[in-house]
């Protein structure tokens, strides 16, 4: 990996129809990072190290972020046909990687599931959408938006939980999240976390996917893993251990070490 840094653009564009939050860095051939449904609140750490070799793609989803939030987008399946005209409208070549984190990596399978010239390699880090064979998808909405960033770090002493989590939020911030999770209860509340079609449609994924999981993620057990690697034909699986939902956020360069492995491999 070298050590030349990625420099990156934050802006808001108009795009697919509504304002979107964009953050971008790097060149190369376009990689898209699709975030969880806590959103994503900086260019991170692990965006510069992929940086380095692709040209990074990370909007804030609708209703996330700065983004606007148009009425009529209700479930994953509308964000996931909205990504699709995204893509298109923002000038990505086809077909492109992508990176999905939790919801992100959900919206990811669904559109996999209906476009396989869309991805050409997909990467689903502690993806949701599918209702864990053993435990239980933890409930963000019975609890509160610090117990949700607790709850997805298996590390509270790591750099990043410490920048952004562990400490006293400002009001803006305080704000952000909770906008964050009113977006996050329209797309996931009924089912909760997941979809009663996907583990059908699963086997028509052609992607080549990798499947990137905490041991100990506490949102996601890592039984829904097993269940996409039995879904998606040919499914490679890494699993990281000492580390939760978050793992670009936990262990950023294990993370994308293991991505850019899988990518350029």
């Amino acid at each position: 990996m070298t050590n030349s840094p990625a420099a990156f653009t934050e802006e808001t564009v108009d795009i697919a129809g509504i304002s979107v939050q964009l953050r971008s860095g790097g060149s190369g051939e376009p990689l898209l990072v699709l975030h969880g449904e806590l959103g994503v609140p900086d260019w991170l750490e692990a965006h510069e190290l992929l940086a380095r070799h692709y040209s990074v793609c990370v909007p804030s989803l609708p209703g996330f972020g700065t983004s606007s939030f148009p009425d009529w987008l209700m479930s994953v399946r509308d964000l996931s046909a909205w990504v699709n005209w995204f893509v298109r409208e923002c000038g990505l070549a086809t077909p492109l990687n992508v990176v999905g984190f939790s919801m992100g990596g959900w919206i990811a399978a669904e559109l996999a599931t209906t476009n396989s010239a869309l991805f050409s390699k997909m990467v689903l880090v502690g993806a949701a959408g599918l209702k864990p064979r053993e435990g239980e998808i933890w409930d963000y909405f019975l609890n509160s938006a610090k117990d949700a960033f607790q709850q997805s770090f298996h590390d509270h002493e790591s750099a990043q939980y410490l920048k952004y989590y562990g400490r006293d939020w400002t009001p803006d911030e305080a704000e952000q999240v909770e906008t964050n999770r009113e977006a996050a209860i329209r797309y996931l509340w009924r089912p909760y976390m997941h979809s009663v079609t996907l583990p059908d449609l699963l086997p028509a994924i052609a992607t080549p996917t990798l499947l990137v999981w905490g041991r100990q993620d506490g949102i996601v057990p890592i039984s829904s893993c097993e269940l996409y690697q039995q879904g998606i034909a040919n499914a490679q699986v890494a699993v990281m251990e000492d580390c939760g939902h978050m793992p670009e956020m936990e262990k950023p360069e294990e993370f994308a070490n293991t991505v850019l492995g899988f990518l350029k491999g």
